[in-house]
């Protein structure tokens, strides 16, 4: 296979959910979206993608039967920023779940950019499996996923008796 042209996006989850068709995110809703609504979370790189993990996930789950998948966008794709949406009047003071809905509900674009809430300056993409589009995402085949070194696991307090549990990851 040939060097493809477009941003590659990244995605760690557990093999069940590599399909990309939106399946988790239905189930349990997410950051921007409501439960019910198929969306894909994307993010700029893998190392983005295993912090998104780490907030959601105890010690137990992660990094256990995980895979990344990598799928490219193509130049040109469509594509919209969060904080383009905002400059509609009516979207400005949505919360990021029902500004994910109504993205997804108008269809404007196969892609929402989003700012990650874990690292400052970096972005997570939201794919749009209802998009007509999203058919030309080149997905490439999921790759079993190892965490080279357990320390950011070993110091997270998530796992802990009393800890809370928070849904599977969904990047």
């Amino acid at each position: 296979m040939g060097v493809l042209a477009g941003r590659r996006v990244f995605r760690v989850c557990r093999a069940r959910y590599a399909r990309l068709d939106g399946a988790g995110a239905r189930a349990v809703g997410g950051r921007w979206n409501s439960p019910g609504r198929a969306v894909v979370y994307m993010a700029e790189s893998i190392a983005l993608a295993v912090l998104e993990n780490l907030v959601h996930m105890t010690r137990q789950d992660f990094p256990r039967g995980c895979v990344c998948v990598a799928a490219v966008l193509p130049d040109g794709f469509g594509m919209i920023h969060e904080k383009d949406l905002r400059k509609d009047p009516a979207l400005q003071d949505l919360s990021t779940e029902r500004l994910g809905d109504s993205w997804l509900d108008s269809r404007t674009s196969a892609v929402l950019q989003v700012p990650s809430f874990v690292i400052a300056g970096e972005h997570n993409f939201l794919l749009n499996p209802a998009h007509p589009e999203f058919a030309r995402i080149q997905v490439e085949p999921p790759a079993i996923f190892h965490l080279m070194n357990g320390s950011l696991i070993d110091h997270s307090t998530r796992g802990e008796p009393g800890a809370k549990e928070d849904p599977p990851g969904v990047y």
